[in-house]
């Protein structure tokens, strides 16, 4: 008998996505966060998306976690400020399951999904809908860098 894992986690460089930019400026983000996700599925031995509930905790790492005013120099500042967490939360919850489908309400995927087919779009990777996240735990904290660290646990099904 194959004993399933009770949770996956993985890390990411850079900083979350923010919701609903499958076609759209986040699609690196994106892409980022779904790579690591697939990989720790992977890496897990879980071939399928969970079914049941599951508990998400999300920590954001940045230099700036608070300055919203801090005046940066341009995009690529080290030191400017990360976001809203809240923004990153729901970022987070929308691409750990399947988004649009192409041409669903004139929906169309950012381009650099079309070789991706394995993080895509049409693809559930960890759920099959955030409403089976039925507990969410986020924070920011100050790093020297940009990254992040999600653990998906499952809590019931399979």
């Amino acid at each position: 008998m194959r004993i399933r894992k009770t949770k996956i986690s993985f890390d990411v460089d850079d900083k979350p996505p923010k919701k609903s930019q499958w076609g759209k400026d986040d699609a690196k983000l994106i892409i980022k966060l779904r790579e690591a996700a697939l990989k720790a599925r992977n890496d897990a031995g879980i071939e399928q998306p969970h079914t049941g509930h599951v508990k998400l905790n999300l920590t954001v790492y940045a230099p700036n976690i608070a300055d919203l005013n801090y005046k940066q120099t341009g995009n690529e500042d080290p030191e400017k400020f990360v976001g809203d967490l809240d923004s990153f939360v729901a970022g987070v919850c929308d691409y750990l399951h399947k988004g649009p489908k192409d041409g669903e309400n004139f929906f169309k995927p950012h381009p650099l999904f079309h070789d991706k087919l394995k993080i895509g779009p049409d693809t559930p990777l960890i759920i099959y809908d955030d409403s089976q996240i039925i507990e969410i735990n986020a924070k920011k904290e100050s790093d020297d860098k940009i990254h992040y660290h999600v653990e998906v646990i499952f809590l019931n099904g399979k």
